[in-house]
């Protein structure tokens, strides 16, 4: 019997569409406020997080009207840029060997997300996840439960797959996804840095940084075969 299951987190870490999101706010704002915002403050302040809560920060209290209507036109702008630009809208190169490898070895699996139902609609009628992914059983920021840091999306991933938090891999790009699945008390955090920046490196609460998805499939196998050594000896 499988010992651990896997939760990944999605923009950012199975799609790196960090650039198209920005891109998407920014010109909202600069449609809406008259002026862009700093990539920086967005990627630390807001990056990870649900769009009403991106609103909120660089918006103020706009009143709910206003706050679903910026946020239904940011997913617009940034689903069209999506299929503007195919050559960064795509799954992360090695994704799909890590995840046939949990299938083939019958590792339960599940993305846990910020994005909304649509959104990871959208996903699955345009990048394949079917092949691996049950879309029911994808939890997504609906507003059931407070965003990341909270613990709640990572918690109920969890209970999703049939493991207690301390037995998953929860796989991040994001701090505040990291401290999110640390608050949950995941047992085992990993965070994805492609550019290999260096940033993530200090990330609190992280067990193991990977600047590709070959790193992370190569630790899965080690992991697996410490289990199978276990079981066996």
């Amino acid at each position: 019997m499988c010992e651990f299951a896997v939760i990944f987190d999605f923009n950012g870490t199975m799609l790196f569409d960090t650039p198209i999101q920005f891109r998407a706010w920014n010109d909202l704002a600069e449609e809406t406020l008259g002026h862009g915002l700093s990539e920086q403050e967005f990627l630390r302040c807001t990056n990870g997080r649900p769009s009403r809560e991106t609103v909120e920060y660089f918006w103020g209290d706009v009143g709910e009207e206003q706050l679903d209507s910026l946020v239904a036109r940011k997913r617009e702008k940034y689903k069209q840029l999506c299929l503007d630009h195919p050559e960064l809208f795509h799954l992360a190169d090695g994704i799909t060997e890590v995840l046939d490898l949990l299938k083939t070895n019958n590792i339960p699996f599940t993305i846990a997300t910020s994005s909304n139902p649509r959104s990871m609609d959208f996903y699955f009628e345009h990048l394949g996840l079917a092949t691996w992914f049950d879309r029911k059983r994808i939890i997504c920021s609906d507003r059931r439960f407070p965003g990341k840091p909270a613990p709640d999306i990572y918690r109920i991933a969890a209970q999703e797959l049939g493991f207690p938090p301390e037995q998953c891999i929860v796989v991040e790009d994001a701090p505040v996804g990291a401290c999110a699945a640390h608050s949950a008390g995941i047992g085992y955090i990993v965070m994805i840095d492609p550019d290999n920046n260096g940033d993530k490196q200090i990330a609190e609460h992280v067990d193991y940084v990977v600047c590709a998805y070959r790193e992370l499939y190569e630790q899965l196998c080690n992991i697996m075969q410490c289990h199978i050594q276990k079981e066996q000896g």
